[in-house]
């Protein structure tokens, strides 16, 4: 009885004892909400830590605190942020991590590698490339009255809903860098005139920063690997002569279905056959005869042929980055895995080879409420 009865008490101590043992008081911390990283000119890491600070009375907004430092790797640029403040950094609020374009010209995992170790890490931070230097961005303290953390990150949301820019966070991006057969692509962000202008991505080959796909290109790219948000939208000019604004047709694409099929031929030469069928409605085409059945099929022929050449010029561009953002890499390794034992030492070189047949249709099947 006695021995039972020592058995429960010890369980309830332990059960009792559990829960405070790792507990992280917010008064302790100073809370890290973005974070910018270049490449110094010696050649060490420059880091960016954007430090929110509450002023604790209610009518003042909150404030930015902005600290620099140099440093060999991202932890040690934190222990040395840590020495210059109080209390202690904590990055589980962070909402963006931007990469100056020099610094994504280097293996970007090192920098990453620190942040998938710490299990109070926010793996739901969005990560972008800047153009220039990250810290130039990050230093602009506010966009309007907004801090710039949290017009960086709701930028990049609304920018993904229009197809403009990948959806990618610290989370959804590891599997990609760890996967050899496929490549990624992130939002690439300018500074224009004291703001932020998110339509462009930066391609990357093996982890580093290879390329730009302009705002069209990245639409084109997302909807050829059948990710598309709740809005793609395109603009083009339809007729020959003097430009004005009759000249000019806006179409949102409303559905789109996706095949995709690789061949493997003789010579271990490789085929993609990329078929894309759109349904769109126009938004905006002032010469208007939407109603004429006539017109409607030769503006479908038109915008076919458009979207054709811009396809075409999307592949180009990724091929010429070396960027295999459709995992065709990946595709081989599961279909046709003796020729990806072949071509995976030199993937890169050997994804410029690949023949790709891109075709789309595009059917106008909404035409607004004109006529």
């Amino acid at each position: 009885m006695k021995k039972c009865f020592f058995s429960i008490a010890i369980i309830f101590i332990l059960l009792w004892m559990t829960g405070c043992w790792d507990q992280d008081l917010l008064k302790n911390a100073r809370l890290l909400y973005g974070t910018g990283f270049d490449l110094a000119p010696d050649g060490k890491l420059l880091s960016t830590f954007v430090i929110r600070d509450m002023t604790g009375i209610e009518q003042q907004s909150p404030k930015n605190d902005i600290i620099y430092t140099d440093s060999n790797t991202t932890l040690e640029g934190r222990d040395k942020i840590d020495d210059k403040i109080s209390r202690f950094l904590r990055a589980y609020r962070n909402r963006i991590i931007l990469i100056g374009e020099e610094q994504a010209k280097q293996d970007i995992y090192p920098i990453l590698d620190n942040i998938y170790r710490d299990p109070k890490s926010a793996l739901n931070a969005r990560i972008g490339v800047a153009q220039g230097k990250a810290s130039d961005l990050l230093s602009l303290k506010k966009v309007g009255n907004v801090l710039i953390e949290e017009e960086i990150d709701e930028l990049i949301k609304s920018k993904e809903l229009t197809t403009s820019v990948p959806k990618v966070t610290i989370e959804t991006i590891y599997p990609v860098i760890k996967d050899s057969g496929e490549d990624f692509v992130l939002p690439y962000l300018i500074e224009n005139g004291k703001r932020v202008d998110v339509s462009q991505s930066a391609m990357f080959h093996k982890r580093q920063f290879t390329g730009i796909l302009n705002s069209d290109e990245s639409t084109m790219y997302l909807l050829m690997k059948d990710d598309m948000g709740k809005v793609a939208r395109f603009t083009r000019k339809i007729s020959k002569g003097q430009q004005n604004g009759y000249d000019f047709l806006t179409f949102n694409v409303n559905k789109s279905k996706r095949k995709m099929k690789i061949q493997a031929q003789s010579g271990d030469q490789i085929t993609v056959m990329l078929d894309l069928k759109w349904k769109v409605g126009i938004v905006e085409y002032p010469k208007s005869h939407l109603d004429d059945k006539e017109v409607v099929a030769q503006l479908n022929q038109i915008l076919s042929k458009e979207m054709n050449l811009l396809i075409d010029e999307t592949i180009k561009k990724m091929q010429t980055a070396r960027c295999d953002g459709l995992g065709i890499g990946r595709k081989l390794r599961a279909f046709h895995p003796e020729i990806w034992k072949k071509q995976k030492e030199d993937w890169g070189s050997n994804y410029q080879k690949v023949h790709f047949v891109p075709n789309i249709q595009v059917e106008i099947t909404k035409k607004g409420i004109v006529n």
